[in-house]
């Protein structure tokens, strides 16, 4: 008998997470971050190795089943065309048959013009942009080049100086209000801008103000931009809301203003900030909340700066019993609750580690113009921060997601199976059988946050093979959205170019209309495998925008559970974690 468990998670709205035993296939290639001009240059489709196994020993448990939504059960057909349980196979209809929800199609007319564009873009675009960027590579980083020598002679002395710096500003003594006497559950820092308004939406429509339910304040910059915001969100809301906004608590900070984030910080449970480039605007919020004892979510997507956080405040975080989770919006909580959800449930139910897991992505959204920001930012960070001895110089430090709280190397990781390049979907499901897969960029990231989950793990000691794929309807549809994204990344990373694109991209605070927020959907169908053959699969359903009307979801819920729900932590010390590592079974429910 085949094992069935499914789950309601009513504090994403509709999202719907369904778990049964089934196969899942594995992929050997692998993808690197930004390497899109290289994959351009590989082959145009590509063999996956692929294993299917057969568990001679799959679990002996008895079936529980029943269609779940997170609204009003759903009748099923009366037939389903997928091979998948009931339950699986109506997340499916409720997504394709009830709530129409399709997959982006680009046409032959797109997908001529892809083709025709590739030996423009060989003979043209990109030796233009190879030129134009090693030109302002060298500009910002010759002069690095000749005192790289005298740099790496003081290398020693300023690390041990920075060490000494961050010690004592983690142990600064400072009067610390015990959380639970604490005014406010939440803060959100960010109001104004685009997540922080749909943000600012959410949280007034399903928790109000004043009440026992939630305790929240907003924060930003400006008193009169906030307070702007909140009479357009009224307006949006209708005049039901007006005295509910009107009574918002509104507290004035700026993160280039260190003296105003104390206020902001210390009289919270917690703070869910929308402010980013989060390495341009975010760092001094979160020494700030790691040294008064603050928990802390996020909605970034930019890994490095992570990890850097990590470096410089975890040992303060650790003091005063903050928990900073970043990373808590569609980057990565979709994927990083998916990974979390099938590992324990092959363990709970057949006693089995899993070793591979397959996300395969089916998407619809836009994109804001706080995203893009994001995206050139790190490109910017990228060519000016660059240092000529990393070139030469042996990085032997512990990856900080591979760092357990108490400093040794976790035994657990992930390792990477993405694909480079379009190929047929070889998902056994039916429902992927005459479908495309192809890389999706936010795949490392995902994996990365998973990763961290997965190093967190106690007493597991796996290793797991991690592979995600955005799916297409069709070929030339999954061409028309790879090619595309090549396409974009040649012209991003190119100085003449960019300034250029950008005149015809949002500009940060600008983001989807409301019916492409409506119109859009997420949805991720995981398969996992366990070190001896029991196989699990998934369904995590958003039926709106994932990039931004259900990020602002994410975010509120992630700061209340680790406002409210500090009991259900899976970890009681303060420190940094991963969204699934900590509170995963409080975000489910």
């Amino acid at each position: 008998s085949t094992v069935r468990s499914n789950i309601t998670t009513n504090s994403f709205g509709r999202c719907i997470l369904n778990c049964f035993y089934s196969p899942m296939p594995t992929n050997s290639t692998t993808v690197l971050l930004f390497s899109f001009l290289l994959v351009a240059t590989s082959s145009f489709a590509f063999t996956p190795s692929l294993h299917h196994p057969r568990s001679s020993n799959m679990c002996r448990k008895s079936t529980l089943s029943s269609s779940i939504t997170a609204e009003k059960a759903i009748t099923p057909p009366q037939t389903f065309k997928y091979e998948s349980s009931r339950d699986i196979a109506s997340v499916y209809h409720r997504m394709d048959v009830i709530d129409a929800k399709k997959p982006a199609k680009f046409g032959p007319i797109a997908f001529v013009a892809s083709v025709l564009s590739v030996p423009i873009w060989a003979t043209v675009l990109l030796p233009f942009t190879l030129l134009a960027s090693t030109i302002n590579f060298l500009y910002y980083n010759l002069g690095k080049l000749f005192t790289s020598n005298i740099a790496a002679g003081d290398d020693t002395t300023n690390n041990a100086k920075e060490e000494l710096s961050t010690t004592q500003n983690c142990e600064e003594k400072v009067n610390i209000i015990p959380r639970e006497e604490r005014k406010y559950d939440l803060v959100l820092f960010g109001a104004t801008g685009f997540v922080g308004r749909l943000a600012v939406s959410y949280l007034a429509k399903e928790y109000g103000i004043n009440n026992d339910k939630v305790k929240w304040a907003i924060a930003g910059r400006s008193e009169a931009k906030i307070k702007a915001t909140l009479s357009a969100i009224a307006q949006e809301l209708g005049k039901d809301y007006d005295d509910i906004l009107d009574n918002v608590d509104v507290i004035i900070a700026d993160t280039s203003n260190r003296s105003t984030l104390k206020g902001l910080v210390e009289n919270t449970r917690s703070i869910a900030s929308t402010v980013g480039p989060f390495q341009k605007y975010g760092s001094p919020l979160v020494e700030c909340c790691a040294k008064y004892g603050t928990h802390y979510a996020d909605i970034t997507g930019e890994v490095p700066w992570n990890k850097e956080m990590m470096r410089l405040y975890e040992h303060s975080a650790q003091q005063s019993g903050a928990k900073i989770v970043s990373l808590c919006g569609h980057d990565s909580i979709p994927w990083d609750l998916t990974v979390r959800y099938l590992s324990n449930k092959l363990r709970e139910e057949c006693n089995d580690k899993l070793s591979q897991v397959e996300c395969l992505d089916e998407l619809v959204g836009g994109v804001s113009g706080g995203t893009l920001a994001t995206v050139f930012e790190s490109i910017d960070r990228t060519v000016k921060d660059f240092q000529w001895d990393s070139l030469w110089k042996k990085d032997d430090s512990l990856d900080m997601y591979q760092r357990l709280p108490c400093g040794s190397e976790s035994d657990n990781k992930i390792v990477p199976d993405l694909p480079s390049t379009i190929s047929k979907c070889r998902n056994p499901s039916q429902r992927f059988a005459s479908k495309w897969c192809g890389p999706f960029f936010m795949a490392p990231i995902n994996m990365a946050v998973s990763g961290r989950s997965v190093a967190l793990s106690q007493g597991t000691n796996q290793t797991v093979r991690y592979r995600e794929a955005l799916v297409a309807e069709n070929m030339m549809d999954a061409f028309v959205a790879w090619w595309g994204t090549i396409l974009f990344g040649t012209a991003a990373i190119n100085p003449v170019l960019l300034p250029i694109l950008k005149q015809f991209l949002p500009s940060p605070g600008e983001g989807p209309s409301q019916s492409v927020l409506n119109d859009g959907f997420l949805c991720i169908s995981g398969y996992g495998i366990g070190e001896n053959g029991n196989e699990v699969e998934s369904v995590f359903y958003f039926p709106h925008d994932g990039g931004y009307k259900s990020t602002a979801r994410m975010l509120v819920e992630s700061s209340i559970c680790l406002a409210t729900d500090e009991d259900r932590h899976e970890n009681a010390a303060g420190g940094f974690y991963s969204p699934a590592s900590i509170m995963c079974d409080a975000l489910l429910d």
